[in-house]
């Protein structure tokens, strides 16, 4: 019987024959799947999640020691308390105006997200942890503020392959024990929870590692800042979401 590794490097070899568009699809369903299988922790799931992940981190555009888990950890120099104090205070102003986008609500960036999402100071801390990775431009605020919104686990698109975090906000009523948390999701069945602090940043692979954000409870609300990165030299127009 063929090997999840096996099986794994034949749908990576698959994705290299195709056209754009068909491994645009293919991509989507190995997200798609790997949204479904890695969380999975039943052992009749296991060579297909082994198998699902295995293709996606063969297909991972960026040169990293290990595509799985976090990549940076931390609050940035360049983060000071003035800067963030303004990303916050331009939250509440998009927030008033977002929309709601699955189970959240998104508001596009304003003018100091934007500014930081092409500056040169996010690009060398992106750097530094994963070469040949460009800026975007594009910055997007993400709000839970309903009992119950969270993400499901999932893969990111192409636009988000990399996929910078920044926790902006995290109101937590009093007494609750288990508040929401961001969460890595692994091949084996294991899983990495994150409680991010107001200021803190995370830099994974969103393309490749599945990730979730735990259901928010009754008056607990969190504010996100993302920034999206994709491989050096590729044309924006096939990264639109």
């Amino acid at each position: 019987m063929t090997d999840a590794r096996e099986m794994g490097q034949r749908l990576a070899e698959l994705h290299r024959t195709l056209t754009p568009a068909e491994q645009a699809n293919l991509k989507l369903i190995l997200g798609l799947s790997a949204g479904r299988l890695v969380p999975d922790k039943d052992p009749g799931s296991e060579e297909g999640r082994r198998a699902v992940s295995e293709a996606l981190e063969t297909l991972c555009p960026y040169d990293v020691v290990d595509p799985r888990g976090i990549q940076y950890r931390g609050r940035p120099e360049f983060l000071t308390d003035d800067l963030l104090e303004a990303l916050v205070s331009e939250s509440e102003q998009v927030g008033e105006k977002a929309v709601p986008f699955d189970e959240h609500y998104l508001g596009m960036g304003g003018t100091v997200a934007d500014r930081i999402a092409t500056s040169e100071e996010l690009a060398r801390l992106v750097a530094s942890v994963v070469p040949k990775a460009e800026a975007t431009g594009i910055a997007s605020y993400l709000f839970y503020r309903d009992a119950g919104q969270g993400i499901i686990p999932h893969i990111d698109t192409d636009i988000f392959s990399l996929n910078v975090l920044m926790m902006l906000n995290h109101e937590i009523p009093p007494g609750l024990a288990q508040p929401s948390a961001l969460y890595m999701h692994f091949a084996d069945g294991s899983e990495q929870r994150l409680q991010l602090e107001p200021g803190e940043v995370v830099i994974f692979l969103a393309g490749t590692q599945a990730h979730s954000r735990t259901p928010i409870q009754q008056d607990e609300r969190v504010t996100i800042l993302t920034f999206g990165f994709m491989p050096e030299g590729a044309p924006l127009e096939n990264y639109r979401r």
